[in-house]
């Protein structure tokens, strides 16, 4: 654990391909260049819905509305739920940057789960016979799409990762703490979006999780592949082998890269580390994964407090005492083997689907 100083996103959804012809009008309406340009990287995105990708482009408000609607249309004629979480489509109007997150890993998803659930299992425990009236009202914030009401982000609108919701019948109704999840190639991405619950949300505090995958995944050319004629017998030979090599790796702490057939699935976490982030203080970074390995002196705590899960006057109306919540970090990186040998399967078996056209 240390203090650093730094300066200032469902595994599997339907995929959305519709011809880019059902907004065309609205691109038209683009008139700079660079906007236009942005525009369409955006809405390309969000229409092919490829795994695992994050893209930050400027645009104005009135744009990213435009993007918005066309959005609301492609999902309408596919006839796609609105409440389908990926792709998802924010904007951080301070910045003025819209942010398109499509399908990611189970590494990515299972990360944000485990925190939770590790959250609000001792929070239960502990309120239970502390303060039973108020455990009800802390809820996972779920796939909600939050607004912003404070500073320059009154205009911005996003999802968190994860997080909890305080709600009490006939008082406050609050975002307390938000999780986001990314790449440490998007960490000052990640930054931003901290900056946004924090600044615009006013919430309690923000847990980022940041992975390195060594080498970034890609998909294989298609040739080495073209004699697959039986899909579950190869997802289950592939299962055997990468589950070989996870047990093989679990000796030495090793998180290292998972191959079938002569490409990586899942490259090596080559780090994961995670930070804690409160108004007007220094974060607290705790790494979990370095160079590969497990790290020394792993953490039994995030520095999180019962009182975190509360609004301030919710919580001294309370009047209990506050407690550090545990975190069971050995058992959290263990829990990221299951997810990389998921997602290694999960991109093995789009690759099987959507790049070789097996059914």
């Amino acid at each position: 654990m240390r203090q650093i100083n730094t300066i200032h996103n469902d595994a599997h959804s339907k995929r959305v391909k519709l011809d880019t012809e059902i907004c065309l009008a609205k691109t038209i309406t683009v008139m700079d260049s660079q906007a236009l340009s942005n525009y369409n990287k955006a809405f390309t995105l969000l229409k092919e819905n490829p795994l695992e990708q994050r893209l930050d482009v400027q645009l104005p408000y009135e744009k990213f509305l435009q993007l918005d609607a066309a959005f609301s249309e492609l999902k309408s004629a596919a006839g796609i739920s609105e409440d389908q979480r990926y792709p998802s489509l924010a904007y951080n109007s301070f910045t003025e940057t819209v942010t398109v997150v499509t399908v990611p890993s189970s590494i990515h998803e299972g990360a944000s789960r485990w925190i939770e659930k590790d959250i609000i299992e001792f929070a239960q425990d502990y309120l239970f016979s502390h303060s039973s009236q108020t455990v009800n009202n802390i809820y996972y914030v779920g796939s909600t799409t939050q607004f912003f009401p404070l500073g320059g982000y009154t205009r911005s609108r996003k999802e968190p990762d994860g997080g909890f919701t305080y709600i009490s019948v006939g008082g406050e109704n609050k975002l307390v703490i938000a999780v986001e999840v990314g790449n440490s190639g998007t960490y000052a991405r990640l930054c931003e979006d901290k900056d946004m619950w924090i600044g615009g949300k006013g919430v309690n505090v923000v847990i980022l999780v940041c992975f390195s995958e060594r080498p970034r995944f890609t998909f294989p050319d298609t040739s080495p592949y073209q004699t697959i004629t039986d899909i579950r017998a190869e997802l289950a030979a592939m299962s055997r082998i990468v589950g070989e090599t996870t047990e093989s790796n679990i000796p030495q702490s090793y998180y290292g890269p998972l191959g079938y057939r002569d490409h990586t699935w899942v490259g090596t976490l080559n780090e994961a580390f995670i930070e804690v982030w409160r108004q007007d203080t220094n974060p607290v970074r705790y790494e979990l994964i370095r160079d590969g390995f497990s790290a020394d002196n792993l953490p039994n705590t995030l520095g999180l407090m019962i009182s975190d899960l509360y609004p301030r006057d919710s919580w001294e109306a309370a009047d209990i005492p506050d407690s550090t919540i545990p975190f069971l970090s050995t058992r959290f990186i263990q829990r990221l083997r299951g997810h990389c040998i998921a997602a290694a399967m999960g991109r093995f078996e789009g690759f099987l689907y959507e790049k070789l056209g097996l059914h």
